[in-house]
């Protein structure tokens, strides 16, 4: 067992400084849609952490993907960078994209932002919102944005 658990933190850290040798060039090509899933949400997540911005064109591109945790990745990703530049797609991933996980996302990275742009599209979402959660949480903020 002692092993095992020796084995798995010697894996762990070789990963972690493995990851550390990688470039923010290195994970923005990554974030070519040919890629795995895992891969590109890999990418993401670590440049959104990293809040990078010049990875944004190369996200934006992913908030289409026909691939439900790809579009989830880049929109988180795209929040924590926290850029304005990337404002318009989120709201559009917030209005009309398919996965309600993809819509939370996009909500969050909306309040993350902070754009003036995003309060119409909080309540173009909140209107046709499906999800009693989201549409909760979308009434919650404009009516902050109000007070």
């Amino acid at each position: 067992m002692k092993r095992f658990i020796l084995t798995i933190i010697t894996i762990a850290f070789a990963a972690s400084l493995f990851a550390a040798d990688k470039t923010a060039e290195e994970y923005i090509t990554d974030l070519n849609p040919a890629n795995d899933v895992k891969v590109i949400s890999t990418a993401a997540d670590w440049l959104g952490k990293k809040k990078t911005e010049k990875a944004i064109p190369s996200l934006l591109p992913l908030l289409n993907d026909e691939r439900e945790t790809v579009r989830l990745a880049a929109v988180m990703a795209l929040g924590n960078i926290g850029k304005e530049d990337a404002i318009d797609g989120i709201n559009a991933k917030l209005v009309g994209d398919e996965s309600a996980s993809v819509r939370y996302a996009a909500a969050v990275a909306t309040v993350m932002i902070a754009s003036p742009k995003s309060i119409p599209a909080w309540k173009e979402a909140r209107d046709k919102e499906t999800d009693p959660f989201i549409r909760d949480f979308l009434t919650k903020m404009k009516e902050k944005v109000e007070k």
